[in-house]
Formats: structure tokens, C-alpha cells, sequence
């Protein structure tokens, strides 16, 4: 839809859900808001703010930028789908998740952009801003129920993205987040795994090392990809194709893994394998439950004997499973190091993998 004289409202504080988004003559424009499962992350200011500016031209609404990796890629990319759409544009509109942190996008998140083919100025609305003329396309992806994407949005990326990146590096992958320094949550001693895997002849990638270009490469080259749940698996999804196995090792109890899933299914026809064996979440006291911050411990000798039986390693019987007080030394060596405490929460019995729960959080 197109709104005239429209008034871009950015968040005042920071939150889950903030009061921002856009509105028109007829009032606040729901269709705008970005929603996330069941929950609109966008909702009514409780009155509408005076404009500070006011920009003549037409442009394209984007919604929210994210400095975070995994939400920019679902969230704030949901409607660049509507560029097939939208004619001659000025330019993009955004406003910042988080208030006062964000004024630009960041060199990677510009580099993203150039590999859709878009060269259109990028403004961050920090404060009320009426434009002209502002085009809202829909939410065309997301987390939660819209994960697996629109139609469009798909046929977008398939057409434009990476258009050029031809493909180079091993055929084996393994996505690792073992130099994230710790405070993205992982698997406790993932570096048992990595030598693992190494010797199995997978590459250890640090996707954040790498450009997005040489990411893709890396990603369109491999025949097997192996990682545990998180980000790194959105921007896989996004070329991933048919003829690939992939498989999201899971690193915590939680129904988040549903949406990386359900997104290389959608984009590539494949679904990925799910190896879920975490026996036990070791979570920071302050959270309370097992999510983006938490430690998950694996059965190492289920993970083996499953990637055996499924193809992607030869031999599972010389994987050693760590003892509990190497596990327990680990987390607690972290903790001291980070100033955190952890608790360990037992997987509960019949607690579902991930399939059929619904995702309502990254």
C-alpha cells in the first residue's frame, strides 16, 4: 500500500515491543507493523508525535534495523521483497531497534544490500519524520508463523541474491560459534566437537570472520554442512538448494530452532536433518530458561552415532564422551570468567525436538 503524508514514528525507549511504526491520514498503519509469531512487535503510540522533518520524495518502509545478524536478516529484510513492486523509489526507510544505537547501516549490512542489487540511499529516521509519499510493502518474512517466507519474498531472494557469487571452499562445513566469545550461548566444550569434525574432514567456519560474499561462497560450495542452531543458518538458507544435506545440531531445548528449519526447507525443498540431543540446559541464573544465552550439554555419543547413521561421518565409535566434571568444570570456568552463575535444567522426558512447536522469539 502507499500512504501520503505519511508519519514515521521511531521507538523512544528500548524494549521487545515499542511503540513506533507509521501513520497515515486515517491513523496508525497496523499494516506496517512487524510481527513476530501471535505478537505485534510494533503498537500505537499513545498519541502521534509532532514531525521534527519532513522528506519530500518517495519511499520504500523497511521497518526496523537490527544490529543483530540473525534478526536484521529475518526482520529488518522482511519487506525489501517489495522492490520487485514499487517503481521508482528515492529511497529506504528505517527506523532503529534499539533507540540512539543505531544511525547507519553497518559495513556488512551495506555489503548485504549491494548483493541484492540495491544502490538506493538508506535513511535511519531517528526522530518524527512525515514523508511524502512512503510505500509499505508487507511483512514477507519473519519468526514465528511466517517463517518459511511468502511466495515473493522467496522468488526475490532466488532471483537477486548473490547473483554473482560463484562458488569456492571445501565440501564439508561446520558452522561453528566457538569464537563468539561465549555470550551468544553455545554447547559446552564445542571445541570436542570441532576436532571431531575436523578429523571427520570438515572445515571449521567462523562465519563473523568472513564477508558475507565469501560466506555464501563457502555455503554454495559444500555438499555437507553441519552446525549448531543460530544465525549463521538464515544466511545458509538463503542459498541453500536440494542437492545439499545440512543439519542444525541443536544446542538448547527450545522451539527458536523451528524457524531456521522451516526456512531451508521452504527456500531450498529439502528439509534439513534435526540432531537433537541436549540432555541438559545450563542457563544464566538472571534468564531462567534455556534460550539465546544458554549452554547446552549434548550426549556426544547420540550426536555421533545419529550423524553416522544419516551420512555425514563415517565413524562414530571414536568420539569420547565428555565426563560430567569435565562438563561441570567448563561452565563453571566460563561463569568465573564472565561474572555469570549457571543452573542446569534436565531435559524433561517425551519433551518434543523441535517439529511442531510453534517459534515466537530468536
Amino acid at each position: 500500500m502507499t500512504v501520503r503524508d505519511a508519519l514515521v514514528m521511531p521507538p523512544t525507549e528500548s524494549a521487545m515491543i515499542q511503540a513506533c511504526g507509521v501513520r497515515g491520514a486515517d491513523g496508525w498503519v497496523g499494516h506496517a507493523a512487524t510481527w513476530r509469531g501471535r505478537r505485534p512487535m510494533m503498537v500505537p503510540p499513545e498519541t502521534a508525535p509532532r514531525p521534527a522533518a519532513r522528506l519530500e520524495g518517495r519511499y520504500m518502509w523497511c521497518g526496523q534495523l537490527w544490529a543483530h545478524f540473525g534478526h536484521f536478516l529475518c526482520e529488518s529484510m522482511a519487506r525489501i521483497w517489495g522492490l520487485a513492486e514499487a517503481g521508482r523509489l528515492d529511497g529506504l526507510i528505517f527506523i532503529a531497534k534499539r533507540p540512539g544505537r543505531i544511525e547507519r547501516l553497518k559495513g556488512w549490512q551495506k555489503e548485504f544490500l549491494d548483493l541484492l542489487g540495491i544502490d538506493l540511499p538508506v535513511i535511519v529516521v531517528s526522530a518524527p519524520t512525515e514523508v511524502a509519499e512512503l510505500v509499505v510493502p508487507g511483512q514477507g518474512f519473519g519468526l514465528g508463523r511466517i517463517d518459511r517466507a511468502t511466495p515473493e519474498f522467496r522468488a526475490f531472494f532466488h532471483d537477486r541474491f548473490c547473483r554473482d557469487v560463484a562458488a569456492e571452499g571445501p565440501k564439508k562445513l561446520y558452522l561453528s560459534r566457538s569464537a563468539l566469545g561465549g555470550l551468544e550461548g553455545s554447547v559446552i566444550l564445542e571445541e570436542r566437537l570441532e576436532a571431531r569434525l575436523s578429523a571427520a574432514g570438515y572445515e571449521i567456519f567462523h562465519p563473523q570472520k568472513h564477508t558475507v560474499a565469501e560466506q555464501v561462497a563457502h555455503y554454495r560450495a559444500a555438499t555437507h554442512v553441519l552446525g549448531l542452531d543460530g544465525s549463521a543458518f538464515h544466511m545458509f538458507g538463503f542459498v541453500a538448494r536440494a542437492d545439499q544435506k545440512a543439519a542444525v545440531i541443536l544446542r538448547r531445548n527450545s522451539t527458536v530452532p523451528n524457524g531456521l528449519v522451516h526456512q531451508i526447507e521452504a527456500f531450498s525443498g529439502r528439509r534439513p536433518d534435526v540432531i537433537a540431543h541436549v540432555v541438559a540446559d545450563w542457563v544464566p541464573r538472571h534468564k531462567g530458561r534455556a534460550g539465546r544465552y544458554s549452554f547446552g550439554q549434548l550426549d556426544m555419543a547420540a550426536v555421533a552415532a545419529e550423524l553416522q547413521e544419516l551420512g555425514y561421518i563415517d565413524n562414530a565409535a571414536d568420539w569420547t564422551v565428555p565426563r560430567f566434571r569435565e562438563v561441570k568444570s567448563a561452565i563453571e570456568g566460563f561463569g568465573a570468567a564472565k561474572d555469570l552463575q549457571f543452573m542446569r535444567k534436565l531435559r524433561k522426558p517425551g519433551m518434543p525436538a523441535v517439529e511442531g512447536l510453534q517459534t515466537d522469539a530468536a
